[in-house]
């Protein structure tokens, strides 16, 4: 393709989704007019308490998952239970909670304030005090809530079509590959949000299947997943003294099927020490591929393996905007700290990163993360297994000590894999990512000041 039409397909690309979240905002604004006045009909015939978030999003709700059923193919309906529609309400639930809850707040405080004002004569009149809202009041307050919801309703209903198709065009591998035999290809769940979202608003997902099976579809490339599994299955033919479990999967261009793997304790504390052995070779893994961001919600406790479901920044690119004079500058960090295993403290100078590092120790008991290994239900914190650790990460060390190796690990897993433009870029770590998440959530913050 030429630069002139490259140009036009990335300018064309905004438009198209603009008009289609327009016209879902025309439509939706038109269905809650015709729901609110119904509703307010109903009513006005009985008294009921004030009405809850749940049942300002209802309406908005039923419109985004009615137009995502009529606008299914058929053949995908067949595939899907009608549970799987009440996963994707509940989702959706989820995210427009998340994202018009503050706004919906500010106008019912505003409301109760005008309430109080004339509860004194409501109350002489025999009346309640008007401190209801709804989602159409309020996006006549605030039109870009109008904007906001369409957006995300659009983004929403493109994703599932999205997944659907894929799962129909790769039926019969996924049944040859996850499924069991004769295990009839009926969708009886769907959990999307199982990170956070991307593209507008496609979520890894969790799928289940009639008979109990469980597939987990990630919207995006594993490249960085299978130089991760191949390079564990390297060390497991080259001496490391342990053996790895590689889930399976099912890699498309775009997007990828991966094994669902459950959580399970450790039966012995021996298999606690393998965890922690595995885990140790692991991390100097993580740093001979310049791996970031590996904080404790990409890991997964499965038994005595510790086994990393999110490799997507294997291959560490640096943020454009930092500037390479800084003297704080993450670069000067030992490699094994920019991993995110390990927490940062002020005395590193580089940022504040603790109780999002899997192998923090500060971490409380009280919120001990998944990714721990657990023995007779009890949590077993990384700290008591320092010995263990440190002989994993020895043994991958006298694995690399050999040049022989060294070339051979080269040659056979990083010279095969094709190079990206650009990798994922982190311009902030996890940590202030989540403490922002959490402040947006509190509806503390003040845009007047």
């Amino acid at each position: 393709m030429s630069t002139r039409g490259q140009r036009q397909s990335y300018e064309c690309a905004p438009v198209a989704a603009d008009a289609k979240a327009g016209r879902i905002a025309r439509e939706l604004k038109i269905f809650l007019e015709k729901t609110t006045s119904r509703s307010r009909a109903h009513r006005s015939r009985r008294r009921r308490p004030a009405i809850s978030f749940d049942d300002v999003f209802a309406p908005a709700l039923t419109f985004a998952v009615n137009r995502l059923r009529g606008t299914t193919s058929p053949v995908a309906k067949k595939v899907l239970t009608n549970s799987t529609w009440d996963d994707l309400r509940r989702h959706l639930a989820k995210r427009l909670t998340f994202a018009l809850t503050p706004t919906l707040r500010l106008q019912q405080n505003a409301a109760k304030a005008v309430a109080r004002s004339v509860e004194l004569g409501n109350r002489r009149r025999n009346r309640q005090p008007g401190d209801e809202i709804t989602l159409l009041e309020t996006i006549i307050e605030f039109p870009d809530l109008l904007e906001t919801a369409a957006r995300l309703i659009s983004g929403w209903i493109d994703a599932q079509h999205e997944l659907f198709a894929r799962l129909l065009r790769d039926k019969a591998d996924l049944c040859s590959r996850f499924l069991r035999h004769r295990q009839p290809f009926r969708v009886t769940g769907i959990r999307p949000g199982l990170s956070d979202p991307h593209e507008g608003g496609k979520t890894v997902t969790m799928i289940e299947f009639a008979g109990n099976s469980r597939v987990i579809y990630k919207p995006r490339a594993s490249d960085r997943e299978q130089l991760w599994f191949e390079a564990l299955r390297w060390l497991n033919q080259n001496g490391v003294g342990v053996s790895f479990r590689m889930p399976k999967m099912l890699a498309r261009r775009t997007y990828t099927w991966m094994e669902f793997l459950p959580t399970m304790s450790c039966r012995s504390l021996r298999a606690v020490r393998l965890f922690y052995f595995r885990w140790g070779t692991q991390a100097a893994l993580a740093q001979i591929l310049s791996a970031t961001d590996l904080h404790r919600d990409n890991w997964l406790a499965t038994g005595s393996q510790p086994i990393l479901v999110d490799a997507e920044v294997i291959g560490e690119t640096e943020s454009p905007l930092r500037e390479r004079n800084n003297s704080l500058h993450r670069e000067s960090l030992p490699p094994l700290l920019r991993t995110g295993l390990l927490p940062l403290t002020p005395r590193d100078r580089v940022g504040f990163y603790r109780g999002i590092a899997p192998l923090d120790a500060a971490i409380p008991e009280t919120a001990t993360p998944s990714c721990w290994p657990r023995y007779r239900r009890v949590s077993q914190k990384p700290s008591r297994y320092v010995n263990e650790l440190v002989r994993g990460f020895e043994a991958v060390v006298g694995v690399f000590a050999t040049p022989e190796l060294v070339r051979e690990f080269f040659h056979e897993i990083i010279l095969p894999v094709r190079r990206q433009e650009l990798g994922r870029v982190l311009l902030r770590a996890s940590a202030q990512y989540g403490r922002l998440l959490r402040f947006v959530r509190s509806g503390q913050y003040d845009f007047c000041r």
